[in-house]
């Protein structure tokens, strides 16, 4: 009776292992969106507003709940230079191509006029738009496998231990 209850938790225990791997593919896909908001945010108000870069940052990221964005709520120094340690420091559950993409903001934000800026802005928010369709994408294909593998994982291990 205790073996089977063994059994069924190393089951139950892989299967939850490949539950929270798809979790962290969710989350990416979470912060991708919300990105998203961020970048359609700036440009809304790089179009109809008159924002510095410091400013925007802490209007922007003021709702974000996907990831902590306090380090881009309280920039003060140089903008490129913090903007950089906010995104590394905030975007370390992103996608990696979403965070490349995201960290190009500081390249241009804040030293072009607003056309420049709004237009750099929407190359980034395509970029990160078709990463996270190719991650949803992915993830479709991919949650049925990672939850029979991970059940499946955790039956070998139990027939290897019997």
């Amino acid at each position: 009776m205790i073996r089977l209850l063994l059994y069924s938790a190393v089951v139950i225990s892989c299967f939850l292992i490949s539950n929270e791997q798809l979790n962290r593919e969710r989350r990416k896909i979470r912060i991708a969106k919300e990105l998203e908001d961020v970048i359609f945010q700036m440009e809304a108000l790089l179009k109809y507003g008159s924002y510095d870069v410091y400013q925007l940052c802490e209007k922007c990221f003021s709702d974000i709940t996907a990831f902590d964005a306090s380090g881009f709520t309280k920039i003060t120094d140089s903008f490129s230079e913090s903007f950089l340690k906010a995104c590394k420091k905030s975007l370390c559950n992103a996608s990696e191509s979403t965070e490349s993409a995201f960290m190009k903001i500081s390249e241009f934000l804040g030293m072009y006029e607003s056309e420049t800026q709004i237009s750099g802005l929407e190359t980034i928010l395509g970029e990160i738009k078709s990463d996270r369709i190719v991650m949803e994408n992915e993830l479709a294909g991919k949650r049925k496998l990672y939850l029979c593998l991970g059940a499946f994982s955790g039956i070998v291990i139990c027939l290897v231990l019997m």
